[in-house]
């Protein structure tokens, strides 16, 4: 029998290799373990390291751990870093294919193929500090995917695997004086790959922090600080093990002593001496505290936990970490935290940065932590991995909670015993969940565990709760796909669609569906729940809201659920930031790249043969699901999700006497810790404001009055703004940031009084049409369009004013065919393309009055019914168009299109804004008047799209630099969308990636009636709710003026 390597063996899954513990670096004074320096017994390894790379195992090098080995040939990487950033490999994204090297039969599992295996090899020298003589020395590799191996001075030191945890190892035997020589390789692939396939890059290098770092022989190895708080949750039951490991080949007393120390005051533990044992002595301290200060995301207070180390009076090492005290249980189905129950306003997060992937680079954790806070964000889970320790020490700091996750993931082969039941499988997940735990359990941020995602269902998920639960008994357990409920805490679910959200909250039974079954034994852990597993069993949508780029519709009906029913807890948001990688042109071009970009550049076998969990294709553009880019820009999505999860609501009880009602929904916050201010403004122009201090203690409400004058308003739609702004700054704010607001619209619109003009029209009836002529315009109707429309012999229409019903597709509305890219040019939806080009006109009426002249229009639309228009031109000049019909088919929008002259590049309008809405995404908008340019409108997805609409419109004007141009009005009791780019929908329908899109010389306008929604239940379906949809068999009507402006 043919003896298996290292990484292709799930029996070994370490060799020599550290057990996980709390990272925190050794110093030799409390004033030096506070002074926020870097300790003296910790040196880096990052920087520049000799590499070389290949594929396939065959032309190693040979001996190229050695000392005296010469790399000068080689070339160099950037630790941290992964390869396929720094010009090495070919990054592959994996949604449901696995890669060619990966076999998904089910006898060779695990099987990797030698000659698409990819190897790392990282080589570089280092001197040994002088102060870490005589001590236990160590070196630590944050994360390394897929196995590791580490070589010190031409000897083996240890293997590793489990690539989002620390690989450490113990190097004191194998380290010199002076110069030393380390040498790590780095295997793409390898069997704990089958416990890594989660829907992501796929990459591969040393991509966290790289150090030594040295410890006393007698040394602090480990800690585990927690905190019980009694029922009131007021004190608290404190506990600490400190665990002291001995090197030394003697044995001697020695004395622990542990502190608390914040701001003002310092709470001691207690102190313990004990005679040492060879390997490993537990001292444990316990200690009632009266009203320590509780951390929350609210109010996010925290002590440092110092720890010294005695031997006799002298102190050896000295520790310190963040601690907080916090309490979370499940009461009945709800998550307590701190004795309130806890509404999860969460999202997902992958640890990915667009020009260095997982090698984060430090300033990105607090502009996503700002970022989420300054939109009402309270939680995160670390889908589908550990991160980087620092991000758990910003969390503690700006207080988030979050659901930490194991690296465990199978959901390409999850049906095929990976990890299953599978005893090839317990010890590697057991040793994850132990070492993450390990790792994270002393911050206060963690409120609960998750076993890992879409990786199936298991005896093995107990074993990995247990292991758990040795190391940890004061947090919850996650996993979405417990099917019996006896691993999991909750009761977890992904992308209910509505029906499912009923059900869930009124515990009514969840049957399996025949689709539901296929779909399990792909990828989905769709599962069946009866009345009776409710009980106790809290539910969490650990991904819902899917945001695939122009997406997030429907979000606002989610939370109502969350408010309606009372066993549910909230969600995590798939996702918060699109992993879209970025590369440069040779102009310096940004280009933001998908899947199947590097398709071509991937390695394949010789017989290469479909490798897919599903049908191919879905390895696309599925990077792109945040609700910011993967630039940190904001996508229109988030205002949704800021408003949808502000945590002050302002609701009217009698507009006319200035009477509402605040309620409260933080857990442990007044509202007096915020300014309440207040506006009235007329068609957008402020004409009244005030500010009130108002107490609303948590989780209460509270009826206000607001002392505006409704008697003298304008007549005009004047709207009312009741806003929420934070007093003080904060790390991730400045004051008066505003957090919360609501609007009312406290008088509605007039009917508007039309002036009458007496200049007479010139009417010019043609065989398709006519033509209106007045003393300074001119308007020409053919085959149903508006093709001329002069001012003073100016013309305004660079292209025909005529009907659209076509949309540039987005991710959600290609739906399926998502899963079968070459398809999707023969997606239904492309009827309404076929529609818009395909109008014609039947038959027209024209008629003249002293005021007017209308033309009436019958058209012939492919699958539309009684397609009607009119045009109305006014004395003026003005144009009224009123369009109807009755569609056979759900419909994509329903409106009209037409461009201007590029100089027309001022847009103003009333009505939401200023950012992208959709009729589904559209409460996060406030009424008001708005101005940009028409690039300025665009939102540039990943994946070009449908983008820029703006809904629940008044009236919006296209002007250029002298204020001359052109104004839409809709009826006074109506609204429309519009929306302006430099290029047209079809155009728009060409592109593949932003960076190819095209500009040109003119501003392309649609004016709708509406547009469909963009959904966004489930992953690439558009899953439309009512009153969201453009329904076959309904007739839609709607009107709009046009105007010329000076």
């Amino acid at each position: 029998m043919v003896s298996k390597h290292f990484w292709e063996n799930p029996s070994i899954i370490k060799i020599n290799k550290e057990d996980g513990h709390v990272i925190a670096m050794p110093f030799d004074s409390e004033k030096k373990a506070l002074s926020g320096e870097q300790s003296e017994y910790k040196m880096t390894l990052n920087g520049q390291w000799k590499f070389h790379w290949q594929r396939g195992l065959e032309n190693e090098p040979q001996n190229f751990y050695a000392i005296d080995f010469d790399d000068s040939s080689w070339g160099e990487i950037r630790v941290p870093s992964v390869w396929q950033t720094e010009g090495y490999s070919v990054p592959y994204y994996y949604a449901s294919t696995f890669p060619k090297a990966i076999s998904r039969s089910k006898r060779k599992i695990p099987c990797i193929n030698h000659s698409l295996q990819e190897i790392g090899i990282y080589r570089r020298n280092f001197d040994l500090p002088e102060n870490f003589d005589n001590r236990e020395i160590f070196i630590h590799f944050g994360a390394a995917k897929a196995a590791l191996e580490v070589y010190v001075n031409g000897e083996f030191v240890g293997y590793s695997q489990g690539s989002m945890t620390p690989h450490e190892f113990d190097i004191t035997e194998f380290v010199k004086k002076g110069e030393n020589q380390v040498t790590a390789k780095v295997y793409r692939y390898s069997d704990g790959t089958y416990l890594e396939d989660q829907d992501m890059w796929w990459l591969c290098g040393i991509y966290r922090e790289v150090y030594i770092y040295s410890e006393p022989k007698t040394c602090i190895r480990d800690f585990f600080f927690r905190t019980y708080l009694d029922d009131d949750c007021v004190n608290s039951d404190t506990k600490l093990d400190v665990y002291v490991k001995n090197y030394a080949e003697t044995n001697e007393k020695v004395s622990v002593t542990a502190e608390l120390i914040d701001k003002n005051s310092k709470i001691n533990l207690g102190e313990a001496t004990i005679e040492e044992k060879d390997d490993t002595t537990v001292f444990s301290f316990k200690k009632d505290i009266e009203n320590p200060r509780k951390w929350s995301a609210e109010n996010p207070e925290t002590y440092t936990l110092v720890i010294k180390l005695k031997k006799g009076r002298t102190i050896s090492s000295v520790k310190t970490y963040t601690v907080g005290f916090k309490k979370v249980e499940i009461i009945g189905e709800k998550i307590y935290f701190n004795g309130k129950p806890l509404m999860i306003y969460g999202v997902n997060r992958h640890d990915f940065d667009p020009d260095h992937a997982w090698a984060v680079p430090v300033e990105r954790y607090s502009q996503d932590l700002g970022i989420m806070k300054r939109h009402n964000i309270n939680a995160v889970r670390t889908s589908h991995y550990p991160d980087d320790p620092y991000f758990y020490e910003m969390c503690n700091k700006y207080g988030l909670y979050v659901m930490d996750e194991c690296e465990v993931e199978t959901h390409g082969v999850r049906r095929k015993g990976v990890p299953g039941s599978n005893p090839v499988w317990t010890d590697a997940v057991v040793d994850r969940i132990e070492r993450m735990v390990l790792r994270d359990r002393n911050n206060p941020c963690i409120f609960m565990w998750s076993l890992g995602n879409e990786a199936g269902d298991g005896d093995n998920y107990a074993r990995m709760k247990e292991a758990a639960l040795k190391l940890d008994d004061t947090r919850q357990f996650h996993y979405e796909g417990d099917f019996d409920l006896t691993k999991s805490d909750v009761i977890s679910r992904m992308y209910p669609t509505e029906d499912i959200m009923e059900k869930l909250g009124k515990k009514e039974e969840i049957k399996i569906s025949l689709y539901d079954n296929i779909a399990n034994q792909l990828a989905a852990d769709s599962k069946p729940i009866k009345p009776e597993m409710y009980k106790g069993k809290p539910v969490i949508l650990c991904e819902f809201a899917h945001a695939m780029e122009n997406s997030l519709g429907n979000f606002q009906e989610y939370i109502d659920d969350f408010d309606r029913y009372d066993n549910m807890c909230g969600g995590f948001i798939w996702d918060f930031v699109d992993q879209a990688l970025r590369r440069k042109d040779e102009n310096g071009k940004d280009l933001w790249l998908y899947g199947t970009d590097f398709e071509k550049d991937e390695p394949r076998p010789a017989i290469d043969i479909p490798n897919t969990t599903a049908l191919t294709g879905s390895n696309t553009y599925f990077c792109a699901n945040g609700i910011i880019g993967a630039d940190r820009s904001l996508q229109p999505s988030i205002y949704e999700v800021k408003k949808g999860y502000q945590y002050i609501i302002t609701s009217d009880v009698n507009l006319e006497k200035g009477e509402f009602e605040v309620r409260n929904k933080m857990l442990f916050t007044d509202v007096s810790d915020y300014k309440c201010v207040w506006k009235i403004e007329a068609e957008g122009k402020e004409i009244q404001m005030g500010e009130l201090d108002i107490e609303v203690a948590p989780l209460t409400t509270k009826k206000i009055k607001i002392d505006y004058d409704v008697e003298n308003l304008p007549e005009k739609e004047c709207v009312l703004t009741v806003s929420f702004l934070k007093k003080d700054a904060e790390i991730w704010c400045d004051s008066d940031y505003e957090l919360s607001w609501n609007q009312f619209v406290i008088k509605e619109r007039s009917k508007p009084k039309f002036k009458k003009s007496k200049e007479l029209l010139n009417l010019e009836k043609t065989a398709k049409g006519a033509v209106v002529k007045g003393s300074a315009f001119s308007v020409e109707i053919k085959d149903g369009r508006v093709v001329s429309y002069k001012h003073k012999g100016k013309e305004i229409l660079v292209q025909p004013m005529e009907p659209n019903y076509f949309r540039a597709l987005t991710d959600n509305d290609i739906d399926f065919l998502n899963f079968v890219v070459p398809l999707i040019k023969l997606h239904p939806l492309y009827k309404w393309r076929v529609a818009t080009n395909s109008v014609k006109m039947l038959k027209t009426e024209v008629e003249q009055t002293g005021n007017y002249v209308e033309i009436r229009c019958a058209m012939s639309v492919p699958f539309i019914s009684k397609v009607f228009t009119t045009y109305r031109v006014y004395n003026d000049g003005r144009l009224y168009v009123n369009h109807s019909g009755v569609p056979n088919f759900e419909m994509l929008r329903f409106g009209y299109k037409m461009a201007f002259d590029k100089s027309f590049d001022n847009v103003k309008w009333y009505g939401r804004g200023p950012q992208e809405i959709y009729c589904d995404r559209k409460r996060g908008a406030k009424i008001g008047e708005y101005q940009s340019d028409v690039k300025g409108l665009e939102h540039r997805y990943m994946r070009p799209q449908e983008n820029g609409n703006r809904t629940d419109v008044r009236n919006v004007s296209f002007t250029d630099d002298n204020g001359f141009g052109v104004k839409f009005t809709a009826y006074y009791d109506k609204t429309i969308d519009f929306s302006a780019h430099n290029y047209t929908t079809d155009e728009l329908e060409k592109f593949t990636h932003v960076h190819e899109i095209e500009y040109k010389d003119f501003n392309y306008v649609t004016i709708d009636m509406c547009q469909r929604g963009v959904g966004g239940d489930m992953p690439g379906f558009s899953c439309l709710r009512e009153p969201y949809i453009i329904h076959a068999g309904e007739k839609l009507s709607y009107c709009f003026l046009m105007e010329i402006v000076e």
